[in-house]
């Protein structure tokens, strides 16, 4: 890496974490929403976060990916399934971790499957296990009065 460049990273991480301290009630709010169990979140430094997002980026290319929308209802059937998959996933929440660093989880069963989209979770969730065999994305959104979720999950089969 180029110095300057260093320098430029140097000066987005400083921003980022000065925001972070901004939002981070709010963020652990969400993930409280999302693991009511959990009693201490691990959440990620921001270097360590860039370093797994852009990993999965890397080998998400060979992947299978397969895309669907669903109505808000069933929210709860597909964070089952992740439930049911087991294991440590990191946890993207909405845009907050950019700046709050992801969420780390030992132990996805103790996902609160019955949270809703709109109350502390805004309009994004993202999924990857820590092996990176999994990964999916929910992207909440409205459209003419209706609740609607893009979902997009990518998994280690072959395409």
């Amino acid at each position: 890496m180029s110095e300057k460049h260093v320098s430029e990273y140097r000066k987005e991480l400083l921003f980022r974490r000065a925001n972070g301290k901004k939002i981070s009630g709010a963020y652990l709010s969400k993930v409280a929403a999302l693991f009511p169990s959990l009693d201490r979140p691990e959440l990620l430094s921001l270097e360590e976060t860039d370093l797994i997002l852009e990993r999965f980026r890397l080998i998400r290319a060979g992947y299978r990916q397969d895309a669907m929308r669903v109505h808000a209802e069933e929210l709860h059937s597909e964070l089952s399934l992740i439930r049911d998959f087991g294991g440590s996933f990191y946890i993207f929440i909405d845009g907050d971790w950019k700046y709050c660093g992801l969420l780390k989880v030992g132990a996805i069963g103790l996902l609160n499957v019955a949270v809703e989209f709109g109350r502390e979770i805004l309009n994004d969730l993202f999924f990857v296990s820590a092996d990176m065999s999994l990964a999916v994305d929910f992207d909440f959104f409205e459209m003419d009065g209706v609740r609607l979720i893009d979902v997009r999950r990518w998994s280690k089969e072959q395409k």
